[in-house]
């Protein structure tokens, strides 16, 4: 019974000293100075329809679409409807939701936006750095005159927006010549820290453990000794260490 509750003891411990060094580390990397500016949206996934202009269908299809697409190239598109981007100019709102969402893979700058206001009448596509050189303000132009414009015109969003994307998914699964792994920003989807951050997260738990003399690394010695049977007792040893728009 005792050696039960030592045991949940020293999970508790180290659990919170885990914690505590992630949760460090995750302010310390991401500040929370990247404020939402009003009326700039978050998203929660490839495809964001805040204008009722898309079916199920059309999430669906687009959302399966982007999500090839980035398994395949790891560009990461993404598409956004609204009724207006009002009191912001198009180019502004999405210039601003491209950067707030973070919308690319992290140093590779791969991500594209759409974003169409159904009231306006207007899109615009950003487009990321690193797709400058394939997605050229020319080429996209070319591509919403074919796709989009002429289904926005008749009603058709979900169309525009599924025949738009899938060009521009094509083309960047055909042509894209930067880092296709597909590496999933978060290795831990409940955490949001990259590898590198979670590097940076060893490097500061052994930082700890040296400032500490070894104190942040005894929860988990306890545990180990605890495992193999010893009798938990504490040691004295040191831990060593671009894009286009339209109306």
């Amino acid at each position: 019974m005792r050696s039960s509750v030592r045991v949940v003891v020293g999970l508790a411990v180290l659990a919170i000293v885990i914690c505590g060094t992630i949760a460090a580390a995750y302010l310390i990397l991401h500040p929370s100075g990247k404020e939402r500016e009003e009326g700039i949206p978050e998203l929660e996934y490839y495809t964001t329809d805040l204008a009722g202009a898309l079916t199920e269908s059309d999430t669906y299809y687009i959302d399966a679409l982007c999500d090839i697409v980035n398994e395949n190239s790891s560009c990461e598109m993404a598409v956004v409807v609204v009724n207006t981007t009002q009191p912001h100019d198009i180019n502004y709102y999405a210039l601003r939701t491209f950067q707030y969402n973070g919308i690319g893979k992290e140093g590779r700058d791969n991500g594209v936006l759409v974003v169409v206001a159904t009231d306006d009448g207007s899109w615009r596509i950003e487009v990321g750095y690193g797709l400058e050189g394939i997605l050229t303000d020319v080429r996209v132009n070319g591509l919403a005159e074919e796709y989009l414009v002429p289904n926005m015109t008749a009603g058709c969003y979900g169309d525009g927006l599924f025949e738009l994307t899938y060009a521009m998914g094509m083309i960047l699964e055909t042509e894209y010549s930067g880092d296709r792994t597909p590496d999933r920003t978060y290795p831990i989807s409940w955490i949001p820290l990259t590898w590198g951050d979670w590097a940076l997260v060893g490097v500061g738990y052994i930082l700890l453990a040296v400032v500490t003399k070894g104190w942040a690394l005894r929860p988990l010695l306890f545990l180990i000794a605890i495992l193999s049977g010893g009798r938990g007792g504490f040691g004295g040893g040191r831990s060593g260490g671009g894009g286009a728009s339209g109306r």
